[in-house]
């Protein structure tokens, strides 16, 4: 999402539009500065239109995958937002759209300009149509952070070293962006360093990534309140997937819930604050870097439980934690255990006060250690009892099963118990399913609901 201010808002070729007030003042102030006043609404008009024709190029092929996204022009640049994580190939192709359609429109102009009338105001226009379409069309396709060509690097070395280039990938793309941005300096185009810090400024990851390479401490630093990620240790998140349950195997066998990566852990702490917003001053409140940095504690009086085989006190105990590390830390215990169907038996039996906020709980340790298939069990159990929150996390669970029907099922019901704004982090899960018309519907009903202001 751009923190764009309120605009302009219509429909073109089926896609909505946004264009913001924040857009239209800083294109107003960059054309104060090189051309008189006559031509500044020109400038602005020109600048908008290109923009806009390069984002239309990314919207059509977004929809050549079915995904109908919606265009925003806001700050320096345009956005087009579509919900969905592409994978790396469909990517390349969706960033390569935006400067493959905008540059020849460049090039259109050129070739149609001598047979154009000469002099203002048409000879103004046409070369301000040449010079931003063939500018912006050439600057994304840099490898800079939050630009096409750093999303198309990234994307690169995804292909060609599957997962784990992701970390290699946003690192070059924010050791690029370094350099062309000291590089800019050096040869007095100091435009594009403010470009390239005001990008970056929206997308840190490549720089995080450079800088966790680079061992930026043991903690990392902190930009804007959040914790730089650190790298894990291979032991921790080195998993060979097998089969469709999504349960990750160490060299043969079950990772253990306990050990969760830090990855794991911070997962567990936006879903609880998601999925539990009213049940919860520490989950509102949770520092999720210290949630990465901390272990699931070991829970001696739970390990009794568990070893004595009484669900029915484990089950209570889980109802009634409120730290969400702790909570974590129970869940991570009956996984190991090998008890989680015994503890969905005992909930599905039991009909007690504290049967609601067990199962939400329970769900949500469980989808965060990569048990999707137990934890849709749980949200099976619920059902509409457990709300909009438990049906999103339903059909996050189910999307990283590849269970289209569930998946577009529990959206469907989160949209008819109370429509909710889905996170990057649900959307994300969403997206590994790919294209599918009845999802996609139900995501289009969800946003409605909560309207760009």
């Amino acid at each position: 999402m751009s923190p764009s201010l309120p605009g302009l808002r219509f429909r073109l070729f089926g896609f909505p539009v946004t264009i913001g007030v924040d857009f239209l003042l800083i294109t107003l102030i960059i054309g104060l500065q090189a051309r008189p006043g006559v031509y500044i609404l020109e400038w602005v008009v020109v600048v908008a239109v290109s923009i806009l024709i390069h984002e239309l190029g990314h919207a059509f092929a977004f929809g050549l995958y079915n995904i109908h996204p919606e265009i925003r022009l806001w700050g320096m640049g345009g956005l087009t937002i579509s919900g969905f994580v592409l994978p790396p190939r469909k990517s390349i192709l969706v960033s390569l759209a935006g400067p493959l359609v905008g540059i020849p429109v460049a090039i259109a102009v050129m070739v149609l300009r001598p047979w154009l009338p000469a002099g203002d105001p048409i000879g103004v226009t046409a070369g301000d149509l040449i010079f931003v379409n063939l500018w912006w069309g050439i600057l994304n396709l840099l490898p800079i952070a939050g630009l096409d060509g750093g999303s198309i690097a990234t994307n690169l070395f995804l292909l060609a070293m599957g997962p784990r280039g992701r970390t290699p990938g946003l690192a070059a793309v924010g050791l690029c962006s370094v350099a062309i941005a000291i590089g800019a300096v050096f040869v007095g185009f100091v435009y594009l360093t403010v470009v390239i810090v005001f990008f970056g400024f929206f997308n840190p990851e490549p720089y995080q990534a450079l800088w966790r390479i680079a061992g930026g401490g043991a903690h990392g630093p902190r930009v804007a309140g959040v914790p730089w990620p650190r790298p894990q240790p291979r032991a921790e998140t080195r998993t060979d997937r097998k089969g469709g349950d999504g349960r990750g195997r160490e060299r043969g066998r079950e990772r253990p819930p306990a050990m969760a990566a830090a990855e794991s852990r911070r997962a567990f702490g936006e879903a609880y604050a998601e999925t539990l917003p009213g049940d919860a001053g520490e989950a509102s409140a949770l520092d999720l870097g210290e949630l990465e940095r901390r272990p699931a504690p070991l829970l001696s009086d739970v390990v009794g439980m568990v070893s004595r085989r009484d669900d029915p006190a484990v089950a209570t105990r889980l109802a009634t934690e409120t730290d969400p590390l702790a909570v974590l830390g129970i869940v991570a215990r009956i996984v190991e255990s090998k008890r989680v169907p015994q503890l969905l038996g005992t909930l599905r039996r039991e009909e007690t006060l504290d049967r609601t906020a067990a199962l939400l709980k329970l769900q949500i340790g469980l989808h965060s250690l990569g048990r999707f298939e137990d934890a849709l069990a749980a949200a099976s159990i619920l059902g509409r009892v457990g709300g909009a929150p438990s049906a999103v996390l339903e059909a996050r669970s189910a999307a990283r099963m590849g269970d289209r029907k569930r998946t577009a099922a529990a959206l469907e019901r989160a949209y008819a118990l109370d429509p909710i704004r889905l996170s990057d982090a649900a959307l994300g899960d969403i997206a590994r399913l790919g294209p599918d018309k009845r999802v996609a519907e139900a995501l289009a009903r969800l946003r409605s609901s909560f309207p760009v202001n």
